[in-house]
């Protein structure tokens, strides 16, 4: 199965031509542009499919803000600056409502596709079936019992934090959808330090990408 990462971030860049004599391709540079490669590196890590920057996220309607999961706050190369970032969940292994271009007219599906995206309400985030049915795992019980997970974490009750996020792999595990990204990658992070959190701890991270 194809499954592909995501990295969101916004910023200022520079647009222009690189190359040399033989191919020239245009290219964006900017730290943002960095920023948002390594987001969509440490979409792997996460397990998820979109990982955002609270920079992205600040742009995102109140609706849209609800639906979001604070996964972390890390510190990036090049930057000493906490950042939290956060994930849109989304189960991409289910069958979704195949999407026509309506009959007898002159639009292609791609032109349904844009006009849907032109009428972009808040709304959508509730009504929208593709947006609702992606995020079919993310209930109540998951975030709320993951918030009071993370929130530990950063307050350094890293016992009391492994309490909570082991409630979320057994939730996940009992949907028959294997494990939760996130929590597996939060519990790995405390388990490779025995459960210890430590002493210098400020509650965050450097961000490590493999």
């Amino acid at each position: 199965m194809l499954r592909m990462g995501f990295g969101l971030h916004a910023g200022w860049a520079i647009e222009g031509a690189v190359g040399s004599l033989q191919k020239v391709d245009a290219t964006y540079l900017s730290p943002h542009v960095n920023m948002a490669a390594r987001m969509e590196a440490a979409s792997r890590q996460f397990g998820v499919a979109v990982l955002m920057t609270e920079k992205f996220q600040e742009l995102l309607s109140d609706e849209g803000k609800k639906h979001l999961r604070r996964l972390d706050i890390v510190t990036v190369k090049g930057s000493a600056q906490p950042m939290p970032i956060y994930t849109y969940d989304t189960l991409q292994n289910q069958t979704f409502p195949l999407l026509e271009a309506p009959k007898n007219t002159d639009l292609t599906l791609a032109k349904v596709l844009l006009k849907k995206a032109e009428q972009y309400t808040p709304d959508d985030w509730t009504g929208d079936e593709d947006l609702v049915q992606l995020r079919i795992l993310a209930s109540p019980k998951l975030r709320e019992t993951f918030e009071k997970g993370i929130n530990l974490y950063l307050k350094g009750e890293w016992l009391s934090a492994k309490e909570m996020l082991e409630k979320c792999e057994d939730y996940m595990r009992d949907s028959d959808c294997g494990t939760d990204g996130p929590s597996r990658t939060i519990l790995n992070y405390m388990r490779n330090r025995d459960w210890t959190c430590p002493e210098d701890w400020k509650g965050y991270r450097p961000l490590t990408s493999k």
